[in-house]
């Protein structure tokens, strides 16, 4: 299997259909960006065994938090992380304990966009359970 095959069940794994749905997206803009996520995120970084998928969702919300102005791609992977099984709990704490390095507007923004990706991941969940 090839890497982009790889990466793409990769995002389906960590972020389901809303994962497939931003993917395909940005291929319909820019088919080299996709292939470069799929490819090189996907497939090569978030498919290596070292790091177990609640391990990364960690990692990369506290990259995304400290960097702030990252609205779109930190909700995605709040549910992302949702996914992978990381409890509300373990994310307002991480959101708790990046205040003190990132500074408290980007935490409190931060809170924000998790209450709004808690509330939609939850009301797909429930969709998606009625689908089934």
């Amino acid at each position: 299997m090839d890497k982009r095959q790889i990466g793409w069940n990769k995002i389906k794994e960590i972020a389901g259909v809303q994962g497939v749905k931003a993917m395909e997206e940005v291929q319909s803009y820019s088919p080299r960006l996709a292939n470069m996520a799929l490819e090189f995120g996907y497939g090569d970084i978030y498919s290596d065994d070292t790091l177990d998928s609640r391990q990364r969702a960690l990692i990369t919300l506290s990259s995304l938090i400290s960097q702030g102005n990252q609205e779109t791609t930190l909700t995605f992977h709040f549910k992302a992380a949702l996914r992978v099984g990381l409890s509300k709990e373990e994310i307002l704490e991480l959101i708790n304990h990046c205040s003190g390095y990132v500074g408290f507007p980007k935490a409190i923004t931060s809170l924000n966009l998790f209450q709004q990706a808690y509330s939609e991941f939850e009301k797909e969940s429930n969709e998606e359970q009625h689908s089934l």
